[in-house]
């Protein structure tokens, strides 16, 4: 017979070829978008870069040159004047110390000829295109550049007075170039109208620098073009700006480049798809790990409901079993199988909950045996009880009030005629008969009866009976013998919950309303779990050790109260620690 291929394997082999073709698929994907992005990101980036930098630099030169127009326009006004010439000096001091950079300013008039300010070492062109000034290209002079800003004055009427020269220097550019954050291997440059560097990111230009119009394609292209653009020239990536772009009037014809080697520029691409490369062999080594545990969870549920519908056909589904006798059921397992699972589940659940009925069916039928036999047993009981508290009034009758037995024979009387009416009431619980009608209780006099009562067992567990009783309070409506039952029950479980001794408090006081009386009893024993608060009250259910408690006290408690219309519940303490009891009681309408 042949082996056949097990599910896991299967499912492992299908993963596999589920996640290499697409894996691979998006991974050249990727890494060609990612070259695609990479590149218009860098040329983006230079781009806003040389913006940024042409900006800076045409609006320093177009801010010397607004500043010498309006020298100029007030000099117009000027000429001819009486004071013209100490006039002239103040205008030109105020004007360099606005513009910082210009290092000469002088005023020749309509012919050329010195005026005032500094001498001329280059003659401007003063002709008719150089209308509202212009600047120049530039100049070398001891080793610096410079450029001429020139404008002209006029007076009112438009007649050309003169105009002022001003020599800017340049090497702010080179300062500003340098300081830019620039790409590895990239060089900002500036050159003039007829290309030739003005300054340069790498370093001072040279002495003579030859223009570069003709030699650089970029240059060209910079030079010709009203926008700004990018190109790939000589293995560099260049992007480049005319400054004339920023003016809409007479621009400066200078132009800014960026340029970076190609390797340098795109480096990130490379990186870019190693890492590709790198994450995708990852990626794909964990979906294959990932597949192969997905594999084992399809598989396992299967083993796991095999166990299942072996317990279920076992009956031992649903039972009073341990969970380690029984293995959990594959509820979270994918698709059918969990369907499947959670079907077999119901029915396991069915199962259990048949039997569950059944047992408790049961026990109804033991707790009625039970009652039956203890209304028996009450019953048997009231008898030598009547002869207790017959012989105990009897002897009553000969003792006189200072006789010393006498106190003694009162409380077994009292108590043999208390007992009588809790049988009575058990009788009366067995038949299910309503209770009579509700009598008065003073609940701080049997608050007191009951520590009296029960103080020496407390001592001899080393606890105390503490009283907290509110006076003058109304009566309860409630039968007394009844309402004794009750506080001996609970101080009584108190007492037995403290092993190592503490206080049993009592609290009487009018509950809100004033309509009721409520009395609070609290231990400082271990107290009562929120869980299992509303079990205590529940027939037979006991938290004290085997053989010490029938688990009938607070049940029959509950069943007294209710028959004269209170509550009794378990409450947090007031102190946050040990068990609280709070009885109400209807008071009794004046």
């Amino acid at each position: 017979m042949r082996k056949r291929t097990s599910l896991r394997t299967r499912v492992l082999i299908v993963l596999a070829l589920a996640a290499v073709l697409p894996t691979a698929l998006v991974g050249v994907v990727a890494i060609r978008r990612a070259r695609s992005d990479i590149e218009v990101e860098v040329v983006r980036g230079n781009l806003a870069l040389i913006r940024s930098m042409g900006a800076a630099l045409d609006e320093t030169l177009q801010g010397a040159r607004g500043s010498m127009q309006i020298a100029a326009a007030m000099w117009g006004d000027l000429r001819g004047t009486a004071d013209e010439a100490v006039e002239s000096r103040r205008l030109l001091r105020n004007l360099e110390r606005e513009v910082p950079l210009l290092r000469s300013l002088s005023i020749v008039d309509p012919d050329g000829h010195h005026l005032s300010g500094d001498p001329i070492s280059v003659p401007p062109d003063t002709g008719a295109h150089s209308f509202g000034g212009y600047i120049g290209d530039v100049v070398i002079e001891d080793g610096v550049p410079r450029v001429q800003i020139i404008a002209q004055a006029r007076s009112r009427t438009g007649e050309l007075r003169g105009v002022l020269i001003g020599q800017l220097d340049l090497r702010f550019i080179s300062e500003a170039l340098a300081g830019a954050r620039l790409g590895p291997g990239a060089r900002l440059l500036v050159v003039d109208g007829d290309g030739v560097p003005v300054a340069s990111s790498a370093g001072p230009r040279e002495q003579g620098e030859r223009s570069l119009r003709g030699r650089d394609p970029a240059v060209d292209r910079a030079l010709g073009s009203a926008e700004d653009g990018s190109l790939v020239s000589g293995g560099n990536v260049v992007v480049y700006r005319n400054l004339s772009s920023f003016q809409s009037l007479r621009g400066v014809r200078w132009a800014i480049l960026l340029e970076q080697p190609e390797r340098e520029a795109y480096a990130l691409a490379r990186a870019t798809t190693r890492d590709t490369l790198l994450v995708g062999a990852i990626v794909l080594a964990i979906f294959l790990a990932i597949g192969a545990l997905l594999a084992a969870r399809l598989t396992r549920p299967l083993v796991d409901l095999a166990a299942r519908a072996d317990a279920v056909a076992g009956g031992t589904a649903g039972g009073d079993i341990s969970d380690e006798d029984l293995p959990p059921p594959p509820l979270e397992a994918p698709g059918e199988i969990g369907l499947l699972a959670q079907r077999l589940e119901d029915m396991a659940q069915r199962i259990g909950e048949r039997e569950r009925l059944q047992a408790a069916l049961a026990r109804g039928d033991r707790l009625a045996a039970v009652g039956t036999m203890a209304a028996s047993v009450a019953h048997e009981v009231n008898n030598p009880l009547t002869t207790v508290l017959g012989y105990a009034r009897l002897l009553l009758e000969d003792k006189p009030d200072d006789h010393a037995d006498r106190a003694g024979l009162e409380l077994i009387a009292g108590e043999a005629a208390r007992m009588q009416k809790i049988v009575g009431s058990l009788l009366d619980y067995a038949r299910s008969r309503p209770p009579g009608e509700a009598g008065r209780a003073d609940v701080n006099e049997l608050l007191r009866r009951t520590a009296d009562l029960l103080l020496p067992a407390a001592r001899k567990s080393r606890v105390e009976i503490a009283l907290e009783l509110s006076e003058a309070l109304p009566s309860a409506a409630a039968e007394p013998d009844a309402l004794q039952q009750i506080f001996v029950n609970l101080v009584q479980n108190a007492v037995q919950a403290m092993a190592d001794g503490g206080a049993v408090r009592l609290q009487s006081r009018l509950a809100p309303g004033e309509v009721a009386i409520e009395v609070l009893v609290t231990d400082q024993g271990p107290g009562i779990a929120p869980a299992e608060r509303e079990r205590v009250f529940d027939a037979f259910y006991t938290t004290k050790a085997s053989g010490t408690g029938t688990g009938l006290g607070l049940a029959v408690c509950r069943h007294l109260v209710a028959g004269f219309r209170g509550s009794l519940d378990a409450v947090d303490p007031p102190d946050g620690a040990g068990a609280c009891f709070r009885l109400v009681v209807p008071s009794v309408s004046p």
